[in-house]
């Protein structure tokens, strides 16, 4: 089971899998969620209403599938998170911080992390994968999902 994150579904829709182009991607990806296999915190589709509205619109149809709330131990996996790597949020970006929440989720739950994100070695200025990578939560590129899942894209 995997949690995902806005920039995995982003760089999705944006560039490497139009709805216009790749409709099956999306009707998997939507199958996937049917059955519960991917989720995402409530703050995945919050920053993704900033910077996508055709797709937060398709998500948000979804939400009820796709969306997990979690509880105060999810809470507080985030603030231990936030409190190892302070600056995984950067102040200057000034965006809505749903890095440590998808973490913290994939974390608590045992699932695979989906990002498109890369790591950038460097614990002063951590990406996703890098917290990942020292908290021991097993994260991936989209791709994986199409490997594991065994989508037949044409």
């Amino acid at each position: 089971m995997y949690c995902v994150d806005s920039s995995a579904l982003i760089a999705a829709w944006q560039e490497r899998y139009p709805i216009e182009n790749f409709p099956k991607f999306w009707t998997y990806l939507d199958g996937l969620m049917g059955c519960q296999k991917i989720t995402a915190p409530p703050e995945v589709l919050e920053e993704i209403s900033k910077k996508s509205d055709d797709l937060h619109g398709w998500l948000k149809e979804r939400e009820a599938r796709f969306v997990s709330p979690y509880d105060e131990a999810v809470l507080l996996a985030v603030k231990q998170i936030l409190a190892r790597f302070p600056r995984l949020v950067a102040e200057k970006k000034q965006r809505f911080a749903a890095d440590p929440f998808v973490i913290a989720l994939a974390q608590h739950r045992g699932l695979v992390l989906v990002t498109e994100e890369r790591p950038t070695t460097s614990l002063n200025r951590p990406n996703i994968p890098d917290v990942c990578t020292e908290i021991g939560v097993r994260c991936a590129p989209l791709l994986h999902v199409i490997r594991e899942e065994r989508w037949l894209i044409s």
